[in-house]
């Protein structure tokens, strides 16, 4: 097949930590290997539309309806990843498709997605948590979603080697935004008395502050700031849990690159993520400081490591698994027309 990928013009902004790029390249490479070809599409591109079997957009926004529309008036095999990370019901978020005004192009943007809907072939959702959003929100017939997980990063597959495991609690990410919940991590940290080591960008200082009086004179976190890739590894090998505590996560791509490298999971409660890992992860309230502090203990005190959910993750979720997923989507809405 010959594939076109679109990403959304927001992705521009934060450049290749962007997700959404993320999971797109990380796709596109698994097509690739699969003997496909996929071209990333940009505005700057002159493209016979007429020659891709398929073209996905990844993102949304605003531009979406006017985009689709005009796109399906060159070929229709249109599919979309709306990339939906909300703490919203269904039902919230199903009152907010009717905010707009078609005469007047007055969008919200969930109004603007339902009004692209009309000219895909399918919207593609990493999770059954995503799938409400468009079977109960939008009405979306439940034969034009495709539910397609995400891999782990496939430059960390390797899975020969040797675990040793030390007695502290990992967490990897932006970890001045909100959404990720470090200060509650934090105080679940010096109120059960577990080892707390927390990487990735701090932020400017005004950013950093809440978290930086949150731990306080506390010995027992330690604060890394941004990693390089070996270093990220490292840590994966060797901290006994990774908490991803988060109020709104879409899947949380470093959690399974934990479990990968055998750390014990806590996950959030909230969205997608926790489906990710068959019931072998400790899943928590996000909002609870005591079921975190709680179940990140549980998990260092057990002194055994969890082998199942390494070979689980190793084996649903590596790059290849997901590319045949993806390929048979792909085929499926094909053999539609």
């Amino acid at each position: 097949m010959k594939i076109g990928f679109f990403l959304g013009q927001g992705a521009i902004v934060s450049g290749n930590s962007n997700g959404i790029k993320s999971q797109a390249r990380i796709w596109g490479k698994g097509l690739e290997k699969r003997g496909h070809k996929v071209d990333e599409l940009n505005v700057w591109g002159d493209y016979d539309w007429q020659t891709y079997d398929i073209i996905h957009v990844f993102g949304t926004g605003l531009w979406l309806p006017s985009f689709v529309k005009a796109l399906s008036r060159k070929n229709k095999n249109i599919v979309v990843s709306p990339i939906i990370d909300s703490i919203q019901t269904p039902f919230k978020y199903r009152i907010s498709t009717f905010f707009g005004y078609e005469k007047l192009r007055l969008y919200s943007p969930t109004f603007a997605l339902k009004k692209a809907l009309p000219y895909i072939k399918g919207v593609f959702v990493r999770s059954d948590y995503e799938a409400l959003f468009f079977s109960k929100s939008m009405s979306l017939n439940e034969d034009k979603i495709f539910k397609v997980m995400l891999p782990y990063e496939a430059k960390i597959a390797d899975t020969s080697f040797k675990l040793i495991k030390e007695d502290f609690c990992l967490h990897i990410s932006s970890i001045y935004q909100d959404r990720k919940n470090v200060v509650r991590l934090i105080k679940a940290c010096k109120k059960y008395n577990f080892n707390l080591v927390l990487a990735g960008s701090k932020g400017t200082e005004k950013e950093f502050f809440p978290l930086k009086r949150a731990i306080g004179d506390s010995e027992n976190i330690k604060v890394l700031g941004f990693i390089s890739e070996e270093e990220k590894i490292d840590l994966y090998k060797r901290a006994k849990v990774f908490a991803l505590p988060s109020i709104s996560e879409g899947v949380g791509i470093v959690a399974l690159d934990a479990a990968v490298y055998g750390c014990d999971i806590v996950i959030t409660n909230i969205g997608g993520p926790k489906e990710y890992y068959n019931n072998m992860a400790e899943v928590v309230n996000p909002f609870n400081v005591d079921d975190i502090g709680k179940s990140i203990k549980k998990l260092l005190e057990i002194k055994s490591y969890q082998p199942k959910l390494k070979e689980y993750i190793y084996t649903n979720y590596s790059i290849s698994s997901i590319s045949i997923n993806l390929e048979k989507a792909y085929l499926e809405i094909l053999d539609y027309n």
